[in-house]
């Protein structure tokens, strides 16, 4: 059969909404669900084609539903001259993309559809040369991330649009988005790739909130997966600046987060200091005391003595806080004699504790900036000059940082000091959804009094949504409540001033509904198929059962024998194709190595990315920092290859 065969006609009975297909005898063996299909009529005199995806396959056969024909099938097996010869097949096709033209030498435009075609209307296999015709007037819109479901000879044309003006290729406004999947359905592979789309428009930013690494990863020069995506080779070949921030890389600011990294650090664990309500108690003593202070503040309290005297200050037998911290005389005795004591010992940790604190929120020579000279850099950053920002929250890559800064905070890699909370994380990031919320109207006020009609054009990835948008917050936990409801604030306000907001998860139901509900395009991958997974993907989808059938049937990537024969399916749905209409998209995302040249993005491949950190190469032992010093004997085989 040619490419350009019918393999379906229009059935009875069809309608502007489902169209019913009569499988042509000739297509039976060929594989159609999840392919894409066409169809051609006339429209108000214009000659129109109408695409869609095939989600369903029907076979029947009258003969064998007769109750007296089934007891000769249970003996025979068959019916002779009926069985097989009189099955017929049949689909349903919901219309998706419809275009339109007034002769042959006109681009396709897109077009509504009001009309049925008649029975009889054949139906084609739509094929890369017929695609890539309907769309040529968006081509230079549109990127590559897959091909279609059922048909691995048509690669899908995908929108990855900037938020900015329209007349340069962009969408005008922000669209929020969603990737969701279960663990090792292709997530962060398809998130680079949707990143690397947008990084080919200069006058967008990006900014990635990422606890788990992976994408800090990346930036910073390690390999990272299996995909083999050259994604900092795709950053270097495009000219995208590219800068990861760890915790130690920005200055820290405030008092709530310095209690909360007092806390975390471990001091009152070195003044022996035991009790939950103890602790409190001594980090609201010591930023009164510093709060009060006239000799220093948070920007300059790394120097010895300024621990010295706050110390001092908490021992004081007239007006000191030993008595607040401990109601009774015996702990109150122990904990002066324990602060005498360390004192006078030049040696002890709290030294180093104290240190590292104060290199956190220290202002010196002003090469670390904060959070919002971070924020602020990204939002005002001119065209050409736009970066991709990756703030790491990860346990391994900010232990990494410490490591490169030194030994002078060996106390701080302590297996036993929790550095980078989950409270302290939710400050952080409610520190940059705030700032981002406030300076993008801010931006776009003062551009407009100017004249200027462009908006912010930047974007933010949340890797791991579900920690900073739960569907349900705990009540004691205040940092979370106050960053859920500034992120649902933001979501819901921002688009209009082009900033748009990516989420990455495991699940739906983990996320808050304000959040889903504000998403614009999604893309659904393997795993969500059961119980309130299910649910909710029905509910974003528009709960066509056979849409979420064909969902159903995904594969698990894992089940392939081989990696090189593992497929990554998703169902895209919203604005995230000129193929996409009201229903779901289907395709099999492509591997990384040829990504690349299919979306022809330049890849430098000047330097090869390091490697990880393996299990042999970490320290174990307490204070043992991340690595280990190994012997020739103990290195990898393939270390240089």
């Amino acid at each position: 059969m040619t490419s350009n065969s019918s393999i379906a006609v229009v059935g009875s009975p069809s309608s502007t909404m489902e169209l019913t297909l009569d499988v042509m005898d000739s297509a039976s063996d060929r594989r159609l669900v999840g392919g894409m299909v066409y169809y051609d009529l006339r429209q108000e005199d214009r000659a129109v084609r109408v695409t869609g995806q095939i989600t369903e396959l029907q076979m029947r056969n009258a003969w064998h539903e007769k109750d007296a024909m089934r007891n000769v099938i249970k003996t025979r097996g068959s019916i002779p001259t009926m069985t097989g010869s009189q099955d017929t097949r049949t689909a349903v096709l919901s219309a998706g993309a419809a275009f339109s033209r007034q002769s042959e030498d006109d681009f396709w435009s897109h077009e509504v559809v009001g009309t049925v075609p008649s029975a009889g209307t054949s139906v084609k296999r739509l094929d890369q040369a017929t695609l890539d015709g309907l769309v040529e007037a968006q081509k230079r819109d549109l990127f590559y991330v897959g091909k279609a479901y059922g048909d691995d000879s048509v690669s899908l044309p995908m929108y990855v649009k900037h938020f900015g003006n329209p007349a340069t290729g962009g969408q005008g406004e922000a669209y929020h988005s969603l990737i969701v999947g279960k663990t090792g359905s292709g997530k962060s592979t398809l998130a680079k790739f949707m990143l690397a789309g947008y990084c080919r428009h200069d006058d967008m930013a990006l900014l990635i909130v990422d606890p788990k690494g992976e994408f800090a990863d990346e930036v910073a020069g390690y390999e990272v997966g299996d995909s083999g995506l050259p994604f900092r080779g795709i950053l270097k070949g495009l000219s995208r600046p590219a800068r990861r921030y760890g915790i130690t890389q920005i200055r820290l600011e405030g008092y709530e987060l310095f209690e909360d990294v007092l806390g975390s650090l471990g001091l009152d664990k070195d003044l022996n200091i035991r009790g939950a309500d103890n602790k409190v108690e001594l980090a609201t003593a010591i930023v009164e005391i510093i709060r009060a202070s006239d000799e220093f503040t948070l920007e300059t309290l790394r120097p010895k003595k300024c621990l010295e005297k706050i110390l001092e200050r908490i021992a004081d037998a007239d007006d000191g806080y030993v008595d607040r911290i401990y109601k009774s005389k015996e702990p109150q005795d122990s904990l002066r004699k324990e602060i005498e004591r360390i004192i006078g010992n030049e040696k002890h940790r709290i030294w180093q504790t104290w240190d590292f604190l104060g290199f956190l929120f220290e202002r010196g020579d002003g090469s670390r900036p904060t959070v919002g000279q971070v924020v602020r850099g990204l939002m005002e950053s001119d065209t050409g000059e736009r970066p991709l920002v990756v703030l790491d929250l990860s346990v391994p890559g900010n232990r990494r940082d410490l490591e490169d800064i030194g030994d002078d905070f060996q106390a701080a890699l302590d297996e036993d000091r929790d550095l980078f909370t989950d409270a302290l994380q939710k400050k952080v990031i409610y520190r940059i959804v705030s700032d981002m919320r406030r300076l993008a109207e801010k931006i776009v006020s003062d551009r407009l009094r100017r004249g200027d009609r462009r908006n912010v054009n930047t974007l933010v990835v949340f890797e791991e949504a579900h920690r900073f948008a739960p569907k349900s917050v705990p009540v004691d936990e205040e940092d979370a409540k106050k960053l859920k409801t500034k992120l649902i604030e933001a979501v819901r306000e921002t688009r209009k001033f082009g900033l748009g907001w990516f989420f990455i998860d495991q699940t739906i139901g983990g996320l808050d509904k304000e959040i889903t509900q504000q998403v614009r395009c999604s893309y659904i991958g393997y795993g969500l198929n059961m119980g309130e997974e299910l649910d909710r993907v029905r509910e974003m989808v528009g709960a066509d059962s056979r849409d979420v059938s064909l969902y159903r049937s995904f594969k698990d990537p894992a089940s392939y024998g081989k990696p090189k024969d593992k497929r990554f399916p998703w169902m895209a749905f919203g604005p995230v194709s000129p193929m996409a209409a009201n229903h779901p998209l289907f395709f099999n995302a492509f591997d990384g190595n040829g990504f690349a040249s299919i979306n022809s993005l330049p890849v430098d491949s000047s330097d090869r990315p390091m490697r990880l950190p393996t299990a042999s190469m970490i320290g174990h032992g307490k204070g043992g920092g991340n690595y280990k010093p190994v012997s020739l004997s103990e290195l990898p085989d393939d270390i240089l290859s």
